[in-house]
């Protein structure tokens, strides 16, 4: 699970990890409250610490 960093933010899970084309990797994410909205972008940016944080998974 991650937190973007910044205005409009949000908890996203990772759901997939695909590869294009040329090799690069791209993660699938699922907005945590909000099952229907999703968003794919290069994994390196899911990396980047200015634009996400790595959160705990909640307890069920």
């Amino acid at each position: 699970m991650f937190r973007k960093l910044g205005p409009g933010g949000g908890i996203w899970q990772v759901i997939a990890i695909r590869k294009d084309g040329l090799g690069t990797q791209h993660a699938q994410l699922q907005r945590s409250d909000d099952h229907k909205t999703l968003k794919t972008l290069a994994v390196s940016a899911l990396l980047d610490p200015t634009q996400f944080e790595t959160v705990a998974e909640p307890q069920d």
